[in-house]
Order: C-alpha cells, then structure tokens, then sequence
C-alpha cells in the first residue's frame, strides 16, 4: 500500500525548502490539496502515472488522494515552496465570491509553466521567494499574504488560458486510458481479468505494464483508490456497510483488512488520530 505523508490541522500551511539530497521519495497521497512553486533542481515529477520534467518557477498541483513522488536525479540544490490546502481553505474564498478550486478543477496538466517575463504570477513568484529568504518577525504574515495574491492571479490565469501548462513524456496511453477507467469505475468490479479483457491485453503483461509505466502494482492501485473513496464517504457520515460497498469492496472482512493496513485504525475510528507535523515535505 502507499502511505500518506504529510499532516495538516489548519487551512493552509506553507514550506519553504532547499537543500540537496539523493533522497527517494516513496509513491505517497496526501489528504489535502498541494501546489509546489519549483524553483531550482534536476527533478521529474510522477502524477498518476505522468512524468513531467519541471523548469525553474514551474507549478506543481496535486489534488488529496493522486499518488505522487518527486524524483531527485542528483545532488544539485533542489529549491521549492510547497503548500498544504485544506478543503476549507477553499470554501472560505468561495464564500466570498472566488473559487481558487478553479486552480486543480480548469488546469489542463499537473505541471503548469509560467513565462518568465514581466506578468503578475511571475512577479508575485520572485516576491514569494524573497519573502521565504528573509528572517523577520513578519516574514510569516507576508509569506501568507503574498501566497494568497498568487493564488488570485494564478486562479485567474487558469481560468483565462494565460498560463502554460507541461506535457509528459513518452508515456503510454494505453496505461492512461486503464488509469482513467479505473477512477471512473472504482465501484465496478475490476478484476484484473476482466479489466485485461476490455483492453485486449494480456492479464500478465498489463500487470508488467502497469507496473514498468507508473511504478506500482495495479492490485494495490486500485485498493487505494478505493479505500480513499470509502474515507471520504465515512467523513460524509455514511455506515460502514454502506462505505464497503459503495467504495468497491465485495465484502466487509476484505475492506477491513485493506483498511486496516492502509490507515492503521479500524473504520469505524476513522483517520482522525493522523494529526502532527509532516513526516516528509516533498
């Protein structure tokens, strides 16, 4: 299973980052939404099986529940601001009019490149980074502010086509179009059989293929992607029976062992013990 990394209390929480590591980062989630402000480093970035190669001032966005991982090549400085969002954060704006969600709902990739020239998006990033570089008592407020312009601006650029956006690598789109089918189709049964079977493939070398494309097992794949699924009706205040069945599960016993292994807690607790620092900022 993957693990969730990262923890977040309040609506918003901000990281600046640079350092040089061979670190690997693991194929991790989040239960929140996360935008990277990549500023320098030799660094590929996998998404739901796409890779983007990132440029310094490219955005990163990935909403709660994609598997991700960030791959370091060497030990050249990797520089980043990363933000943590809550659900929250989002219906706070909403409520006065500014739907800042646009940003993950309208963006046509995961990576978004912006021109580096004179514009406000551009402006406001070079402000950010200043602003992570000095150490004053205000530096937090305006770190905060200058992160909520650039979340206007950047809504609105998205919103108005004015902002670049990366497309991946050689990937394979047959293993895309499989990815697509299995987030619209969680409560269907998907054996790997039968998803083999409508894609004319061979059981054995889509499980390769799977694997050698995004870096994780389809079985374990669609687990996860279920049991994100049943976390969030839970929080809905679904029963659990209900849950089980609803999120794909063909029987409680599975889902409770799944869940168990995944969250570390029985369903019926939930996941609100995981509250703290991050263990990893990616």
């Amino acid at each position: 299973m993957y693990q969730k990394i990262g923890y977040l209390a309040e609506q918003l929480r901000l990281f600046y980052i640079s350092d040089r590591t061979d670190q690997k980062f693991p194929y991790h989630y989040h239960d929140f939404d996360k935008i990277t402000l990549f500023f320098q480093g030799d660094v590929q970035y996998e998404i739901e099986g796409k890779t983007y190669s990132l440029q310094p001032y490219d955005i990163v966005l990935v909403q709660a529940g994609q598997l991700h991982r960030p791959i370091v090549h060497n030990t050249a400085n990797y520089e980043r601001i990363i933000a943590y969002l809550s659900p929250m954060f989002f219906e706070v704006y909403r409520k006065q009019g500014c739907d800042l969600s646009c940003i993950f709902s309208e963006a046509r990739s995961h990576v978004l490149r912006q021109p580096q020239e004179v514009s406000n998006i551009y402006g406001i990033s070079c402000r950010i980074r200043q602003a992570f570089n000095e150490k004053k008592e205000d530096s937090p407020i305006l770190q905060q502010t200058l992160f909520l312009e650039f979340m206007l601006f950047l809504a609105r650029d998205v919103r108005e086509h004015h902002i670049g956006y990366v497309k991946t690598g050689n990937q394979n789109g047959k293993i895309q179009t499989i990815i697509e089918y299995i987030n619209t189709h969680l409560t269907n049964d998907l054996s790997i059989p039968d998803i083999a079977s409508l894609f004319y493939i061979s059981p054995d070398y889509l499980m390769h293929l799977f694997k050698n494309e995004t870096g994780y097992s389809l079985a374990n794949y669609i687990t996860t992607k279920r049991l994100l699924l049943a976390r969030n009706l839970i929080q809905q205040g679904f029963p659990l029976t209900t849950v089980c069945y609803d999120s794909g599960f063909r029987n409680y016993s599975t889902f409770y062992r799944a869940w168990k292994n995944l969250f570390r807690t029985s369903p019926r607790q939930g996941t609100t013990g995981d509250i703290g620092k991050p263990k990893i900022v990616d």
